[in-house]
């Protein structure tokens, strides 16, 4: 259509040059890129503990990248749960999200110190001390220590993670150390739990 003058009453349009995949291939790329960042974070995020031995303390924390692994995974799932198309779906991918963010302030922030005075354990919501005087049992599990005090003062230590001579060095440190602090070569209550 034109008008008098002969000129088109509509601007010319301008070519596309710039290729725009289709809704579904950039959903695929977008689920393989979040596939892969929650695999390569999982892979970052587990291994064993740092374990320090100093002359006279024991220090134990999980070094830097395992918490930057699972921050890795939380934007895997995001990323996951933007190119999903179900709502189900993407509310689960949002739920494992904030698992992972969870799971990532613990790695950063736990750090478990045996030191002259007690056990100390710092946590995301908590920090728990027990004196070497004050512990009244502690319970070895196939994959947990649990140190009991006063109270209801607890820590408990997640050793899944452990190599065997981690673990055996944390055991023998609270044991060598509670007899010391009893002045006696008596050992505390250990008993395995069920």
């Amino acid at each position: 259509m034109r008008n008098i003058e002969g000129v088109s009453p509509l601007p010319p349009t301008e070519v596309n040059t710039r290729y725009n995949p289709p809704p579904m291939l950039q959903r695929r790329w977008l689920i393989a890129v979040g596939l892969a960042l929650v695999g390569a974070g999982a892979f970052l995020s587990v291994g064993p503990p740092e374990l320090v031995l100093l002359n006279a303390s024991l220090r134990m924390q999980y070094p830097w990248p395992r918490g930057a692994g699972a921050l890795v995974v939380m934007t895997g799932l995001l990323v996951l749960a933007g190119a999903l198309t179900r709502l189900v779906l993407r509310l689960l991918c949002g739920v494992a999200a904030i698992g992972a963010l969870l799971v990532s302030l613990h790695l950063l922030r736990y750090q478990l110190e045996a030191t002259d005075a007690g056990l100390v354990s710092h946590g995301v919501l908590n920090d728990t001390a027990i004196a070497w005087k004050e512990i009244r049992k502690v319970e070895q599990g196939s994959d947990n220590l649990l140190i009991t005090g006063p109270g209801e003062a607890s820590i408990t230590v997640d050793t899944t993670d452990f190599e065997p001579e981690q673990r055996a060095s944390l055991e023998r440190t609270i044991s060598r150390r509670v007899r010391e602090s009893a002045g006696r070569p008596v050992v505390p209550a250990v008993t395995k739990a069920p």
